[in-house]
């Protein structure tokens, strides 16, 4: 596409969705109803594109709301200005424009003549006297990043959230030199540099990669030497040991070079066999730290027990290098990738090698810290993953099987041992919910008016009347880099403490103990806010809404946003666009006495209803362990005595 296509910002149907709140199924509703609705202007039938000027002017003439910012324009325009497959290209040039750099050296050739419209783009977006507040050069790169690894990287691609554990668990910190020898777009270096890990080293096999870490790292006032090329084939650090060496390797690539490496000096542990290229990986960063120094690599989850593999993973267990497996988040699905954790021996006399902590059920990334820091007593870890120890003897008679649920078996309790625990569990937590139920009866016929016969005020008229703060956080923060706290939508969704990091951004909104804080999509709860999230910035598409609390309990408006946005979710509602405004939600007004005893009454159902998912999870387990149990000859009935 030429430039001068390029100047113009363009927006399929998708993209449309994600910035007006909808589905896609809506703007789909809104092509056929309304006539005026833009043309497209690019595409094909199938996958029509919209010129991004006409898509807002229509949303604006019609009520719709539309957020699209400095960079998000920005991005649309290379989106049609670039073709795909040379999109981390022009982002490699992008960020030299943007940091002051030089393609010389790099590997990467010079830009396309035609991308010069929207290379000028970027950098005006970035010096611009409209934009420098909420967008400078650094979180400008970010934004552009973060949406190019979103839409066109490989599925499975590193998650911040482990890859922050990576480097936390590798003891990245200030002074400590970190390596990535396959470092694509620098994930896992923008983690260690949030540790305070300087200097940075990096190669990718893709030049435009490496350049795209290296102007990531440069941005944000760091040291980052980065090389492209092959690192097994062509290392462009030899010679160099860092202090920590973070890896996510490529999975399952048999021409690594098995045949040309044979008699490589890297390979301490054993010559890695053709279809097990990602240990040759692991020694290739065992050999680039120095003695004593620590190795964490993503490895899918297969690496653990192929019977090709079996000879290097003795060795490595023999040695005391490897020190930790442990299953990595996946969500509902099966773990497919593991997270190993190795020290290069230091040569020092230390007797019989280490157990091995494995870990299966990781759910959230933190829990893979927090285990680490309790590696010499998992059972101090606190509930969560199933943790143990497993002593080099247990791994030798299981043939080196290192997937973290078989290698725990051995010290697992028997059918009969989980059964009793699980009933008595069981019993217990009934008697709890029992004791959570409120007692409700219907209210006073001066309720204040009901929500439902449209004569509650609205939370928008609640503000309006001064009892109510509407906020919400500036446009431009992020909520993925930076050093402040942030509370985002998915740690509302989840139920956890604030996970996101942001820069100090003019408006920015921050949390205090009592604030109610409500989504703008997904249907979650509304949370009234606790210790654990003051101080944190109010993360985007969340709206945080602050009570005087003489005139509106905070819990109270809590319990009824919350039920709001559940009853979103009933059969038989109407489809909707899928997001949701808490302004327009009615609150019942009642005495303020009233509202603090309904609050108590929804925080005892929501105990409630946390207490029966427990029941629901205890059951399942209760049932399959039984079921097993008796089916395979392990449990019995009791006789009658």
């Amino acid at each position: 596409m030429s430039g001068r296509d390029g100047e113009r910002a363009v927006l399929g149907a998708g993209d449309i969705a994600r910035l007006t709140g909808v589905r896609r199924p809506a703007v789909s509703n809104w092509r056929r109803r309304y006539a005026d609705f833009p043309r497209p202007v690019a595409g094909s039938s199938t996958n029509p594109r919209f010129a991004l000027e006409d898509v807002e002017r229509w949303c604006r003439d019609h009520g719709k709301p539309f957020e699209a910012d400095a960079a998000e324009r920005v991005w649309q325009r290379v989106q049609a200005g670039v073709d795909g497959v040379r999109t981390a290209e022009f982002l490699a040039h992008a960020g030299l424009a943007l940091a002051g750099g030089a393609a010389a050296g790099s590997g990467l050739a010079g830009p396309d003549p035609g991308w010069a419209p929207l290379l000028a783009a970027v950098t005006g977006t970035a010096g611009s006297a409209e934009t420098a507040e909420s967008c400078p050069a650094p979180q400008l790169y970010e934004r552009l990043c973060a949406r190019f690894t979103a839409e066109r990287e490989r599925a499975g691609a590193l998650d911040a959230g482990v890859a922050a554990a990576m480097a936390a668990i590798a003891g990245a910190g200030p002074g400590s030199t970190v390596l990535d020898p396959a470092c694509g777009t620098g994930t896992l270096l923008h983690a260690a540099a949030a540790c305070g890990a300087q200097p940075l080293h990096g190669q990718d096999l893709d030049p435009a990669h490496a350049v795209i870490a290296r102007c990531r790292m440069l941005l944000a006032g760091l040291s980052c030497e980065t090389a492209s090329g092959d690192a097994l084939r062509a290392d462009g650090f030899a010679g160099r040991a860092a202090d920590a060496v973070l890896c996510d390797p490529p999975f399952r690539d048999r021409d690594w070079g098995c045949a040309e490496l044979a008699e490589d000096a890297r390979w301490a542990y054993g010559q890695p066999p053709r279809g097990e290229g990602e240990l040759a990986w692991v020694q290739h960063c065992l050999a680039r730290v120095r003695p004593g120094g620590r190795v964490v690599v993503r490895m899918p989850a297969a690496a653990a027990d192929r019977p090709s593999g079996r000879r290097v993973r003795a060795a490595l267990v023999s040695a005391g290098a490897l020190r930790m497996v442990a299953e990595l988040p996946g969500g509902d699905a099966p773990p497919t990738a593991h997270l190993w954790v190795l020290d290069r021996p230091d040569g020092a006399e230390r007797g019989a090698a280490a157990p091995v902590l494995t870990a299966a059920g990781v759910r959230d990334a933190r829990e893979l810290v927090r285990l680490w820091q309790h590696r010499d007593r998992p059972e101090a870890a606190g509930e969560g993953p199933a943790a143990a120890a497993v002593p080099v003897s247990d791994l030798l008679e299981c043939d080196m099987d290192l997937r973290p649920a078989p290698a725990q078996e051995a010290g697992a309790e028997t059918a009969g041992e989980t059964y009793v625990r699980l009933r008595s569990e069981l019993i217990a937590a009934l008697g709890a919910v029992a004791d959570l139920v409120p007692e409700l009866g219907p209210a006073p016929e001066d309720g204040g008016g009901a929500a439902e016969d449209g004569t509650a005020p609205t939370v928008a008229e609640l503000a309006a009347a001064g009892a109510v703060e509407i906020h919400q956080a500036p446009l431009g923060a992020g909520a993925d880099r930076g050093p402040l706290a942030v509370l985002t939508h998915r740690d509302l969704r989840a139920g956890a403490a604030p996970s996101g990091r942001g820069e100090e951004v003019p408006g920015r909104v921050v949390v205090r103990p009592g604030d109610v804080v409500a989504a703008l999509a997904g249907r979650c709860p509304a949370r009234l806010a606790g210790g654990a999230d003051a101080g944190a910035a109010l993360g985007p598409r969340l709206m945080l809404l602050r009570c005087d609390a003489e005139r509106v309990d905070p819990g109270y408006l809590a319990g009824v946003v919350s039920a709001a946005a559940a009853a979103e979710k009933r059969p038989g509602r109407r489809a909707h666009s899928g997001r949701f405004d808490p302004r327009a939600v009615r609150v019942p007004a009642v005495p303020v006495e009233r509202q603090r005893a309904r609050a108590a009454a929804m925080d005892r159902l929501a105990g409630t209803r946390a207490g029966l998912a427990r029941l629901a999870d205890l059951g399942e387990h209760l049932a399959r362990t039984g079921g097993g149990g008796l089916a395979d000859g392990a449990l019995a009935p009791e006789e009658p005595t």
